[in-house]
């Protein structure tokens, strides 16, 4: 403790885990790179029955289990929404325990809340949006700070800047926009490219540029990086732990002592 009373604590370990926000348009890969997360996957699916079809099959080839959780109007999101933080918290026994929690996508999950909290015309509105955008904040703040890796998955958002420019960001919704990639590790673009014998390649930048926005806390993943987010993970740990490649003995000195 310091003189002025401030605790400091220890550094904490390497992370075990990362949160990534995932967002790009439609065919881009996103699913397909979710599903390239160390599993049990617990996968919240607001897109729909059809939404997870390939990513399955990608799932399997790798080996990983996938524990679908799908939303719709038809229950309650909030409550849904509890109880898979509850899941993670506190797998019950004999169940698969998530190593990845994937939300497919974030905007539609806001989407559900809003159909079933805001009431058009109310004059409670504003205040309703308002506890739309607590209850997805939470929701993600709660994953994050769990021991699982997060993937958020979002659509894109492109808008006209000043001076012709475009600005690309996820499709969230609302303060959530700017409110949610503060929250996590990882915010990548994907897209796809192709050669010139037309065989695709799909990857995420990883740094603003054309508009989109990116960030890597690591600084290793490289400014553009094929879709395969195990890998990314091994990258992003191995880039924090700590290097003592430079101290001032070596090994067999070390060992000596």
């Amino acid at each position: 403790m310091s003189d002025l009373g401030l605790t400091f604590v220890e550094a904490p370990p390497v992370p075990e885990h990362v949160n990534v926000l995932a967002y790009g348009p439609p065919g881009a890969g996103k699913s397909t790179f979710a599903a390239t997360a160390p599993g049990p996957i617990l996968w919240v699916n607001a897109e729909g029955a059809g939404a997870l079809a390939y990513a399955r099959k990608t799932a399997a080839q790798r080996g990983t289990e996938i524990l679908e959780v799908r939303l719709d109007e038809s229950q309650p999101v909030r409550d849904v929404l509890r109880e898979v933080i509850r899941y993670v918290r506190s797998t019950p026994e004999g169940q698969p325990r998530p190593s990845t929690v994937v939300v497919d996508t974030i905007g539609k999950v806001r989407d559900l809340l809003i159909a079933q909290i805001v009431k058009p015309g109310s004059s409670q509105s504003l205040r309703q949006f308002g506890q739309v955008a607590d209850l997805v904040g939470r929701f993600v703040a709660a994953l994050r700070d769990l021991p699982v890796n997060l993937v958020l998955i979002a659509h894109e958002d492109v808008a006209d800047a000043e001076g012709g420019d475009r600005i690309v960001r996820p499709l969230i919704g609302g303060k959530l926009t700017e409110q949610i990639p503060g929250e996590v590790d990882i915010v990548t673009y994907c897209g796809v490219a192709r050669d010139e014998q037309g065989r695709a390649r799909y990857m995420g930048q990883l740094v603003e540029a054309r508009g989109r926005r990116a960030k890597d806390r690591s600084g290793a993943l490289g400014e553009v990086r094929d879709l395969d987010l195990s890998e990314w993970i091994a990258v992003y740990r191995a880039a924090l732990a700590p290097d003592e490649s430079d101290v001032p003995w070596g090994d067999e000195e070390a060992e000596a002592t």
